[in-house]
């Protein structure tokens, strides 16, 4: 199937900015051939643990789950395998912190796209024992290449979406054969579970909280956004953060009719992909505010000559606790327009006021528990998140209840990469009796 869209995907390689340098992007995503992999595997010693995290929000919850795997053993070896260009630099930028910079035995890498002459040399590049795939990534020649390598297969933080489910479902004669190749599911919710057995798995479907409840503070993410916070003097921060296209023009407009000049306070737009900064700050700026954006404003020693604007663009990778830490209010982006909703946990543990709409069915579970358990507010239109959010902003009690709540939405539910790592340590003693 993906042979056949083999010239379209040359072209769009050739098309778009390369993760890494042509070469060596071209030669492992096409060919599976992995410079750096031969480099790190002479420094490896045997069972090696490899996991697979497409984009930015399933690394994030995968690196919960590292970080733990190295609190308990420091001498294993992990090699993490991401698609998308932010994953990749938010994991070059994540290299250089503590937990990692002294670390011989991590390497990061792109994984091949699923031609089987690909898959087929990666695997054998670096021969790991397990791979752990995150969340839903069912890749046919990838699992094939793992089982006739002896790798074992594990789904952990497994995900099936409605839509994935009918998807998967309609193509049932296709994919299940491939899914019962993997031999472990541990799903990150029973609706989860019930779909994996659903569509056919045929093994025992184990379930374990998501990975990203166990999400940690990044102390110098808190401290930038302080001092941002500190920079700009303004009473009160509003964030939406990780908006879609069409939302920030939308929110912008409410903005407007709540502008004033003589108001003490700030929005923050944080879009969600990187390509989109440019039209984000765009729009502001033909509304007629003063725009700024965070490269510029917040400088990295914290240092800047501009006055404060009234609308900031956050157009960075990865800062998503940055900005959390400077703002008082949350809008979830991409749920009131049908885009499926963003990772709220962040927020909730930094214990903001929360706000999303209907759309936050990639986060279904997440977002029902919060307003079960009143630590979110659920709205229909943007302008009413200005006019409910001021409302709770008056009543400080209000407020930190709602920040109380989330906080405790979150804690109470984390643990599962603990668990995940035991699992995967205790496995790389047995992996061998298991063949």
């Amino acid at each position: 199937m993906l042979l056949a869209l083999l010239p379209f995907l040359v072209i769009r390689f050739l098309a778009h900015k390369k993760t890494k340098s042509f070469n060596e992007d071209f030669m492992v995503r096409f060919f599976g051939y992995s410079k750096a992999l031969q480099k790190e595997n002479k420094k490896f010693k045997k069972n090696i643990i490899w996991i697979h995290a497409v984009s930015l929000g399933e690394v994030q919850g995968a690196l919960t789950l590292i970080e733990q795997l190295y609190k308990k053993d420091r001498l294993c070896n992990v090699v993490l395998t991401v698609t998308t260009k932010s994953a990749w630099k938010f994991m070059q930028n994540y290299l250089e912190s503590e937990m990692f910079a002294d670390l011989e035995n991590f390497t990061v890498e792109i994984l091949p796209l699923d031609f089987p002459w690909a898959t087929e040399r990666f695997c054998k590049c670096f021969n790991p024992t397990v791979l752990a795939l995150v969340e839903t990534e069912i890749w046919p020649n990838l699992i094939y290449s793992c089982k006739k390598n002896q790798i074992k297969v594990m789904l952990i933080n497994g995900r099936l979406s409605s839509r994935s489910f009918h998807l998967y479902k309609n193509w049932r004669r296709f994919f299940l054969p491939v899914i019962n190749e993997i031999d472990m599911v541990i799903a990150q919710s029973r609706n989860d579970s019930v779909r994996f057995i659903e569509l056919g798995y045929n093994k025992k479907v184990s379930v374990l909280n998501n990975l990203k409840f166990d999400v940690s503070l990044k102390k110098n993410h808190v401290v930038n956004g302080l001092c941002f916070r500190a920079q700009c003097k303004k009473k009160i921060v509003w964030l939406a953060l990780s908006t879609r296209d069409g939302e920030e023009k939308e929110i912008i407009d409410c903005w407007r009719n709540r502008f004033s000049p003589e108001m003490d306070e700030i929005l923050i737009l944080v879009p969600r992909h990187p390509e989109r900064f440019k039209k984000a700050l765009k729009e502001a700026q033909l509304a007629g505010f003063s725009v700024d954006t965070r490269t510029k404003f917040l400088r990295t020693e914290g240092v800047s000559s501009n006055p404060c604007p009234s609308i900031l663009i956050g157009d960075s990778i990865g800062e998503v606790q940055m900005y959390l830490a400077a703002s008082d209010i949350v809008l979830i982006g991409g749920s009131i327009k049908p885009f499926g909703g963003q990772n709220p946990l962040e927020a909730c543990l930094q214990k903001k006021v929360i706000f999303f709409g209907d759309y936050m069915f990639n986060f279904q579970e997440i977002s029902n528990g919060l307003i079960n358990e009143s630590a979110a507010i659920r709205i229909n239109r943007y302008r009413d998140w200005f006019a409910e959010g001021s409302e709770i902003l008056k009543d400080k009690n209000k407020s930190k209840c709602f920040g109380d709540n989330a906080y405790n939405f979150i804690r109470k539910r984390s643990g599962s990469s603990t668990k995940y790592a035991d699992l995967l340590l205790v496995d790389q003693h047995d992996i061998n009796s298991n063949f």
